[in-house]
């Protein structure tokens, strides 16, 4: 894998494992925010690490002051990169902590938008649904107060109609009986004598 191909966390973990970066690659990890804060942190605790100082060995032990020494030299190495290591490790930790409290923070931020945003068209519908039950409400008033006028048209119709066709009946039925009657007066005496006698 070539040099430009390698993230700045993988510089820093290569670095924190012992390797020797080189000044370009120093400067990649420099540049990202946080490796650097986890660079500079890591650097702080080896810096704290190469300035511990060792407990001199007693006097009254000169034979086992050799190994002593050597043995605490290599718990020196051993504790400075191991502490080095623990710090990149948790530096690491707490930024992807903090990232994902970022993300959950933002998905919780456009739940909560979407939330909102679906309690505000719950509210439309309802109040569209209100004023279609109110509008629904009124024109079934108007039907019924314009079927209550026109059947009263049409009664009042129907009423006028019979009074004018009983009044005619009444007129062509006097017409009738006066023809009758006329017919009945002026008729010979004998033709009404042969219709009883019938």
């Amino acid at each position: 894998m070539s040099n430009h191909e390698i993230t700045a966390h993988e510089l820093l973990e290569k670095w924190l494992d012992g390797e020797q970066l080189t000044e370009a690659q120093h400067a990649r990890v420099l540049a990202d925010p946080e490796t650097k804060l986890l660079f500079e942190n890591a650097q702080a605790w080896q810096n704290m690490a190469h300035s511990y100082e060792e407990q001199s060995v007693p006097s009254d032990t000169p034979i086992a002051i050799p190994e002593i020494k050597q043995v605490s030299r290599f718990q020196g190495n051993w504790m400075q990169w191991g502490m080095a290591a623990c710090v990149g490790f948790l530096s690491i930790l707490s930024v992807q902590l903090w990232q994902q409290n970022k993300t959950l923070e933002q998905g919780l931020v456009v739940q909560q938008t979407q939330i909102e945003k679906q309690q505000d068209t719950m509210q439309q519908i309802l109040q569209q649904m209100q004023k279609g039950q109110n509008l629904q409400a009124e024109l079934t008033n108007q039907v019924l107060l314009t079927n209550r006028a026109e059947r009263q048209v049409a009664l009042d119709d129907l009423l006028a109609f019979l009074q004018t066709q009983r009044a005619q009946d009444q007129a062509i039925l006097r017409l009738q009986l006066n023809e009758l009657a006329e017919q009945v007066e002026h008729a010979p005496t004998e033709i009404v004598a042969q219709n009883g006698g019938h």
